[in-house]
């Protein structure tokens, strides 16, 4: 029996806006198009026929916005879980690009983040670690069900392309755009990865792609 889970990249936030690296919580809210976005990202759902059992989010402002028109959509109340949370960015945290991109180390971790991670913060290797043992977990607990998760670009993409046997040094070459959703299935302890759908020029025009 499986278990399907989709997760969703915020819309866009404040922090978008101004290139800034925010992962502890609060952090920046949604802007008006971000707010749009997710809207649209609750509308492609409900209309592939998603029913939750279960919604979960990032502690995170911007990912919990995300999530508010779906759980009010469903009536079903927002569950945090911190293995969703943003890539921890150490010293870098609330730093625009613009007043780190002076430093060697940050130049460094844009081209690869696995291999030089933030002083003190994770590497990518480290966030799809957690959010893999986080959807192993509600595959055990949910078997048969429905979960839809909010959450944030690198572990995202640190799940995806670790999932895939992909090298994380590569992530430049995965972007998703804000409010994309990946269709996970969690079947016999092993996770597999159906259809990404995302939502390139704002809440307008979708695309997917099966995988």
């Amino acid at each position: 029996m499986h278990t399907d889970i989709f997760l969703v990249r915020h819309g866009q936030s404040y922090g978008n806006v101004q290139g800034r690296l925010c992962a502890v919580p609060p952090g920046p809210g949604l802007t008006q198009r971000g707010r749009l976005q997710a809207e649209a990202a609750t509308n492609r759902l409900l209309e592939q026929g998603v029913c939750p059992s279960l919604i979960i989010s990032s502690p995170l402002a911007r990912a919990l916005e995300t999530a508010r028109p779906l759980a009010e959509a469903t009536g079903l109340e927002v569950q945090v879980r911190w293995a969703l949370r943003e890539v921890d960015f150490g010293p870098w945290e609330g730093k625009c690009f613009e007043e780190l991109s002076s430093l060697e180390q940050f130049r460094s971790w844009c081209v690869d983040p696995e291999q030089f991670p933030p002083p003190g913060g994770e590497r990518l290797s480290d966030v799809a670690d957690r959010v893999l043992g986080l959807l192993r977990q509600m595959g055990g607990q949910f078997p048969g069900e429905t979960i839809v998760g909010f959450s944030h670009m690198h572990p995202l993409v640190a799940l995806l392309m670790a999932s895939q046997g992909r090298s994380l040094g590569d992530h430049g070459v995965l972007h998703l755009p804000n409010a994309t959703i990946v269709h996970a299935r969690f079947e016999d302890d092993l996770l597999s990865f159906v259809r990404l759908d995302t939502e390139p020029s704002g809440a307008d025009d979708a695309s997917a792609i099966a995988l």
